[in-house]
């Protein structure tokens, strides 16, 4: 498996209508235009980890970790985070995809209030991934 194409079957699931039926707005970790009005808004990181080429075969794995920070207003508890870390496992959690990419089990840290924007509460959810070649 290529990162690009790590990259791309990640990404298309965020794009699929089992999460943007959620209507929660989500941008890359690297996103620089706006988003300063909205108060609630997912980030994100994609880090592959480790990779190796198969000694018989030749097929590259990778591993690593797809990393959501969940934002939401501050001041409502954890209850949102929470019920958007829910919806992010019905999308990830466990999932086998036909380009050979298992996803893990996920857990969410929360981190509080998000220092540069203290009308925002900061969550981060993990999930690894491993994927078994092309």
């Amino acid at each position: 498996m290529t990162f690009t194409s790590l990259m791309t079957s990640i990404n298309a699931l965020f794009g699929s209508s089992t999460w943007t039926s959620n209507n929660i707005p989500t941008y890359p970790e690297n996103y620089q235009g706006k988003i300063s009005s909205q108060n609630e808004f997912c980030r994100i990181n994609i880090i592959p980890a480790n990779s190796e080429i198969a000694h018989y075969g030749g097929d590259k794995s990778i591993s690593g970790n797809i990393i959501v920070d969940i934002y939401v207003k501050s001041g409502e508890g954890q209850a949102r985070v929470m019920a958007i870390a829910d919806l992010l496992d019905i999308l990830l959690q466990t999932k086998n995809l036909s380009n050979g990419l298992e996803l893990g089990t996920s857990y969410v840290t929360t981190l509080g209030l998000d220092t540069a924007n203290k009308s925002l509460y900061n969550a981060k959810y993990l999930i690894p991934f491993k994927s078994y070649g092309e």
